[in-house]
C-alpha cells in the first residue's frame, strides 16, 4: 500500500514539473502559458525594474535644488548633472525591462476556434502582436529610463516601436506623452507639438490619468520657448488635475510666478497666498511671503502691517540665511511706493548681509543697478552690474543683454576715467616743482603707512592660524578628523579670507577677473598704457620717478594726453547715442569736444551726429545748422551728398540690388559650367563696383571656373592672388581649403589644416575626367541602393541611420526596408537603404528624402553626400572609396537624366 502511495506521489509531481515547464514556454500560446507569464512577469521581473526606476526619479528629486530668483522648471530632468546620480536604478530598470521582454514576452498566435464561431473580440484577441500584459510596460519602463539617463536617441526608438506596435492599445498614448517630453528636452518642439497634438485629435480616447501629464507638458514646452503667457492654461489645467500636495503647491508656485512675469500682479498674489495655505516646505514658503511683498499694491493697501510682519521675520534667527530676501522684499515695496532711494538702501544692504544665497545677491545687486541706470547714475550703475554679472548665474533671464549692458556700461566708466585721470594728471604737472613733489612724497607716506598695517594684519592672522593648527593636532590626536576641510574652524577662517581678497565669484575659467570682457574702447585705451606700465613695473612705488613717469611734464607727453581726452570724448559721445539712447548726454558730449578740440579729427562725424541727434529731439533750428556745416565744411563726404541729396541712400541700394541680382545670375552660370558669361560678370563688377562687399564672390567663382579646364597649375596662382588681395574675408577661408587639396600634401598634414568635408575637394572633382568613371556601369534595370555618405568630423553617421529609419516608418512603413552604416574610411561612413528593384523604384526613395527634408535639411551641404548606386557600381565603389568620382558619375548618369 505504502509502495502504491509513493508511486502515485511520484506520477503526481512529474505531471506538476511538466505542467510547469509547459507553462514557461513562450513557444505555445495557452491559457496556461499566458497566466503563467503574465504573473511570473510581473512579481518575478517588471515590479523589480519598476521599483528601481521610481527610487530613480525620487533620488533626482531629492537631489535637485530649486533657485527661487528664477521661474522653478515644471520638471526636474532636464538637468544632466542631477539624473546622472539615478543612472545605477536606470540601468537596473532597463535590465529588469529587457528581461522581463526577453523572457516571458508571447508573439505566436494561439489555436484557431472555427472562424464561424469567432465573436469580434475573439478577433481582435487573435490579431494582437502580444499576449503577455507587462510587455509593453516593459517597454515603457525602458524607454523612461532611457528619457531620464538623457539617452535620448534610444528613448526614440523604444517609444516609436511602442506606438507602432500596439497602434490600438492606450498605451500608445503614454508613448506619445514621453515622446513629446524627449523631443522638448532635444530642443525639437516642432517634433514634441506634433505629438502632443494627437491628445487633442483624439481626446476621447486619451485615459484620463494622463491628462494631467499632458498638460503639464503642453505647459513645459512653452515656458522652455518663453512663451510663458500661454503656458499659463495649460498649468491651471494640469494643477486641477494633480492630487499629490507636494506637487500641486510646486505647480501653484510656478503659476504664480508666471502670473508675476506677466505683471499680473493681482492673480500672482493670490496664487502666492494658495502656496501659502497649502503648506509647503518652509523655504517654499518663504519664498512666497518674500514674493507677495514684492509685489504688494501700495495704492489698494497699507503697507505698514506688511512691513512690520517683515521687520518681525528679520529679528527671528532661524531666518539669518534669508535676511537677503527679507531686505530685498522691503526694497521691492519702497520701489512700489516710489521711495527709490531708500529702496537702492534695502536692495544695497540685502546684498550685504548675504551669506549663502549668491542667486539673491545678485539680483539685489541687479535692483540697485538698474535705479542708478535710471536716474542715471551710470558709474554707480556700472559698479553694481558688474558685482551682478559676476556671480548671475547665465540661465537668469536676458543674462546676455546684462552682459551686453555691463560691457557697454564699462566702456563708458572707463572713458570718464581716461578723462578724469588725464586732466588729473595734467593739473599735477602744471604745480610749480616744489609742490608737485610734496605732494608725491605725502602720498608714498600714505602707502608705507598702509604697508605696515597690511604686516600688523597678516601677522595677527599668522598667530590665529598657527593656534588653529595647533587645535587641529589636538583634534587629531584625540580622533578628529586631520584634513584642513574637516576643521570647521579653519574652513571657516578660509572661506572668509577668499572673500575678502576676491569677494563671490561663480566656479569658472578666469575666475579671478572681475572684469572678462573689457569695452570696445576700453581695449584701446589698455593698448596706449602698455610701454608705461612696463617701465613702472620695474621701479618702487615709494619713489618719486614711480609717480612722474606717469606725468605729462613735455610739449610731446601733454599732446599724447590731450589726445586720449579727445578720443574718450568722442567714445562716451557716440556710447551715450548708440549704446544707452540718451540723446541729452550724447549731444553734451559731441558739443564739449567741439569746444575743447574744434580742430579735432572727429569733428565730420560729430557734426553729423548732433545733426541726427538734433533731429531726434526735434530741436530742427540747430539740427539745419549742423546740417549746413557738413555741406558747407566737407562739400566732399558721403556725409554732405547724402545730406545734399535725399535720394543719394535709394541710389546706393538701387546699386547694391543690382550687384545682388548679378551675383545670382553668376552663381547659376557657374553651376551650370558657363564660364564665359562668370568670367565677363567679375570683371564688369571689378570695374564698374569696386567697392562692392560681393567683390570677393565674383572673383572666386570666376577663379574656381578655371579649375574646370584642368590647369590646376593656373588655378593654384589666381586663388593664391586672390587670398593677398581679399585678405580677411570669409571666401578666403574656402580658397584656402581648395589650395590645400591642390597641394596633395601627405592626408595627415591636411586633415590638420581643413576638416574632411565634401566642400574642400571641389578642386579634385574638377580634375576627374571620362577615364576616371569608366570604372563605373550604367545599368539602370539593377537592383539599386539609396546611400547616404557622411564626414565623421561633421555628422554622426548613427543619427543619419536613425533619422532614415524613423523616415521608413513614417513614409514606407509598408516596405521592409534594412538600414544600415558602415565605415567607409577614417574620414567617412555610409548609411544604405536596401533593396530597391530597379533605378525608378530607388529615385523615387531619393526624392522622396529630398523633398520631406526629415533626414538631411539641417546638415550643412558639406557634410554630405546622398546618392542612388547599383548593386555592381556600390562593389566598385567600396574599393574605390572616391566619393567625388561616384558622384560626377552619379550627376551625369542619373540627376541629368
Amino acid at each position: 500500500m505504502l509502495q502504491i502511495y509513493i508511486k502515485h506521489k511520484r506520477i503526481f509531481f512529474l505531471m506538476i514539473s511538466l505542467l510547469t515547464i509547459q507553462a514557461c514556454s513562450t513557444k505555445k500560446n495557452t491559457v496556461v502559458t499566458r497566466s503563467f507569464h503574465n504573473l511570473t512577469s510581473y512579481y518575478n521581473v517588471y515590479y523589480n525594474g519598476n521599483e528601481a526606476f521610481i527610487n530613480g526619479v525620487k533620488k533626482i528629486d531629492k537631489s535637485f535644488k530649486d533657485n527661487y530668483s528664477l521661474i522653478l522648471p515644471i520638471f526636474k530632468y532636464s538637468n544632466s548633472e542631477i539624473t546622472r546620480g539615478s543612472f545605477g536604478e536606470m540601468n537596473r530598470a532597463i535590465e529588469k525591462g529587457s528581461k522581463c521582454i526577453q523572457k516571458h514576452s508571447i508573439r505566436v498566435k494561439p489555436k484557431r476556434k472555427d472562424a464561424k464561431k469567432q465573436s469580434q473580440k475573439d478577433k481582435d484577441f487573435y490579431n494582437q502582436n502580444e499576449f503577455v500584459k507587462w510587455i509593453d510596460d516593459s517597454y515603457l519602463l525602458i524607454g523612461k529610463a532611457h528619457f531620464y539617463k538623457h539617452d535620448f536617441y534610444a528613448a526614440i526608438e523604444t517609444f516609436n516601436y511602442l506606438i507602432r506596435e500596439y497602434r490600438s492599445k492606450p498605451i500608445k498614448y503614454d508613448a506619445y506623452l514621453w515622446l513629446s517630453r524627449t523631443y522638448i528636452e532635444m530642443g525639437k518642439f516642432d517634433q514634441a507639438l506634433e505629438f502632443l497634438s494627437k491628445f487633442e485629435s483624439e481626446k476621447n480616447l486619451v485615459p484620463e490619468p494622463l491628462l494631467g501629464e499632458v498638460a503639464l507638458t503642453n505647459a513645459d514646452i512653452r515656458m522652455k520657448q518663453k512663451q510663458y503667457e500661454s503656458a499659463i492654461p495649460f498649468l491651471i489645467q494640469g494643477i486641477d488635475y494633480t492630487s499629490d500636495k507636494k506637487k500641486k503647491a510646486r505647480y501653484t508656485y510656478i503659476l504664480a510666478q508666471l502670473y508675476q512675469r506677466n505683471d499680473e500682479k493681482n492673480k500672482a498674489f493670490e496664487a502666492f497666498g494658495k502656496v501659502i495655505d497649502q503648506n509647503p516646505n518652509y523655504e517654499m514658503t518663504f519664498n512666497a511671503r518674500i514674493n507677495r511683498a514684492s509685489i504688494f499694491n501700495a495704492s489698494a493697501a497699507d503697507s505698514g502691517p506688511l512691513k512690520k510682519e517683515l521687520n518681525k521675520m528679520l529679528r527671528d534667527e532661524k531666518n539669518i540665511d534669508f535676511r537677503d530676501q527679507i531686505y530685498y522684499a522691503l526694497g521691492k515695496i519702497a520701489l512700489n511706493e516710489s521711495r527709490n532711494n531708500e529702496a537702492i538702501d534695502f536692495f544695497l544692504e540685502s546684498a550685504r548681509v548675504s551669506t549663502v544665497n549668491t542667486n539673491q545677491k545678485s539680483v539685489s545687486y541687479l535692483a540697485a543697478a538698474d535705479l542708478f541706470f535710471e536716474q542715471p547714475e551710470y558709474r554707480k550703475a556700472q559698479a553694481y552690474y558688474d558685482s551682478a554679472v559676476a556671480i548671475l548665474s547665465s540661465d537668469y533671464p536676458d543674462y546676455a543683454a546684462l552682459k551686453t549692458k555691463n560691457k557697454n556700461l564699462n566702456a563708458l566708466v572707463t572713458n570718464l576715467l581716461v578723462i578724469e585721470e588725464q586732466d588729473s594728471l595734467q593739473r599735477i604737472a602744471a604745480l610749480p616743482d616744489a609742490e608737485r613733489n610734496a605732494l608725491i612724497d605725502k602720498l608714498i607716506a600714505q602707502i608705507i603707512d598702509k604697508e605696515m598695517e597690511a604686516k600688523a594684519a597678516k601677522a595677527k592672522q599668522q598667530q590665529e592660524m598657527a593656534f588653529l593648527q595647533q587645535q587641529g593636532n589636538t583634534m587629531r590626536n584625540e580622533g578628529g578628523g586631520a584634513w584642513y576641510f574637516y576643521n570647521p574652524a579653519m574652513l571657516s577662517m578660509g572661506q572668509q579670507e577668499f572673500k575678502t581678497r576676491w569677494g563671490d565669484r561663480k566656479l569658472e575659467d578666469n575666475w579671478r577677473r572681475k572684469n572678462k570682457a573689457t569695452g570696445d574702447f576700453g581695449d584701446a585705451l589698455a593698448n596706449e598704457t602698455t610701454e608705461t606700465d612696463n617701465a613702472k613695473s620695474k621701479m618702487s612705488n615709494k619713489t618719486r620717478d614711480y609717480y612722474l613717469v606717469d606725468l605729462p611734464l613735455t610739449d610731446s607727453a601733454i599732446k599724447v594726453s590731450n589726445a586720449k581726452i579727445e578720443q574718450a570724448y568722442f567714445n562716451m559721445a557716440t556710447l551715450y547715442k548708440d549704446k544707452f539712447y540718451d540723446f541729452g548726454l550724447s549731444i553734451d558730449g559731441y558739443l564739449n569736444l567741439l569746444k575743447k578740440y574744434p580742430d579735432t579729427g572727429h569733428k565730420l562725424i560729430s557734426y553729423y551726429n548732433l545733426y541726427k541727434l538734433y533731429f531726434l529731439t526735434k530741436n530742427y533750428n540747430q539740427a539745419e545748422v549742423y546740417k549746413n556745416r557738413v555741406i558747407n565744411e566737407f562739400p566732399n563726404s558721403e556725409y554732405a551728398k547724402v545730406l545734399g541729396n535725399p535720394e543719394y541712400f535709394k541710389e546706393l541700394e538701387k546699386i547694391d540690388n543690382q550687384v545682388k541680382f548679378m551675383y545670382q545670375a553668376t552663381y547659376k552660370y557657374f553651376i551650370n559650367n558657363n564660364c564665359n558669361e562668370v568670367h565677363y560678370n567679375y570683371q564688369y563688377v571689378d570695374s564698374a563696383f569696386s567697392e562692392s562687399t560681393l567683390l570677393p564672390k565674383f572673383a572666386l567663382l570666376s577663379h574656381l571656373c578655371v579649375g574646370h579646364t584642368g590647369d590646376t597649375l593656373a588655378l593654384k596662382n589666381l586663388l593664391t592672388s586672390f587670398v593677398t588681395r581679399f585678405a580677411g574675408k570669409e571666401e578666403v577661408v574656402y580658397a584656402n581649403e581648395v589650395l590645400a587639396a591642390l597641394e596633395r600634401k601627405p592626408r595627415e598634414v591636411i586633415l590638420e589644416e581643413v576638416e574632411p568635408v565634401f566642400g574642400s575637394e571641389l578642386a579634385e572633382v574638377s580634375a576627374i575626367d571620362s577615364a576616371d568613371l569608366a570604372i563605373y556601369k550604367v545599368d539602370l534595370s539593377q537592383p539599386h541602393y539609396y546611400m547616404v555618405v557622411v564626414a565623421n568630423q561633421k555628422v554622426s553617421a548613427n543619427l543619419v541611420q536613425f533619422r532614415v529609419q524613423n523616415f521608413n516608418i513614417d513614409y514606407y512603413d509598408f516596405l521592409n526596408f534594412e538600414v544600415e552604416n558602415q565605415l567607409l574610411s577614417a574620414d567617412y561612413s555610409l548609411v544604405m537603404v536596401k533593396l530597391f528593384k530597379n533605378r525608378n523604384m530607388a529615385n523615387n526613395y531619393y526624392e522622396s528624402v529630398r523633398i520631406a527634408g526629415d533626414v538631411l535639411s539641417d546638415f550643412d551641404d558639406d557634410s554630405y553626400r546622398d546618392f542612388i548606386i547599383s548593386t555592381d557600381n556600390l562593389k566598385t565603389f567600396l574599393e574605390d572609396k572616391n566619393v567625388l568620382k561616384y558622384q560626377k558619375f552619379f550627376d551625369n548618369n542619373y540627376l541629368k537624366k
